[in-house]
């Protein structure tokens, strides 16, 4: 079985994304990331994030970036999404950013541990990954 393309998350940026120099302000990349991962999980995954939300959260406990050029109002651009690692509760995204042109913008890592949801809200203990949405995940991402 082949990989499939690389999953690319389309949007404009948006005028209020950018600081005073004209250029996006850098926490907004950390948005665009977790953006980009909820379209992940509707588009490619195939379960609408809020749907994953009921039955297990993926908070960030790690995430980074680098710049390399910066994205300015009105650009399309695209943010790629990227499986690096998917462990029994836990998921590595590795997300690039690239222009209008395809070239790269950013890139940036988050790591993401499963935490279990119930009526009362989510408990906030490290929790393993759903066997029906781990299949799915390799899946989607086998090689």
């Amino acid at each position: 079985m082949t990989a499939p393309a690389p999953f690319r998350h389309a949007r404009t940026v948006r005028f209020g994304e950018c600081d005073p120099a004209g250029v996006v302000y850098y926490p907004v990349f950390f948005g665009w990331f977790h953006e980009a991962m909820e379209a992940w999980f509707a588009e490619r995954v195939g379960v609408p994030y809020a749907n994953v939300l009921q039955e297990i959260g993926f908070p960030a406990v790690r995430t980074e970036a680098d710049f390399a050029r910066p994205c300015r109002n009105g650009e399309a651009i695209a943010v790629q999404v990227d499986v690096e690692r998917l462990g029994d509760r836990s998921l590595t995204f590795a997300f690039t950013v690239l222009g209008p042109d395809g070239g790269l913008r950013a890139r940036g890592k988050t790591v993401c541990v499963g935490i279990a949801a119930s009526p009362d809200g989510f408990t906030f203990a490290a929790a393993n990954i759903p066997a029906a949405l781990r299949a799915r995940i390799v899946e989607t991402t086998a090689t």
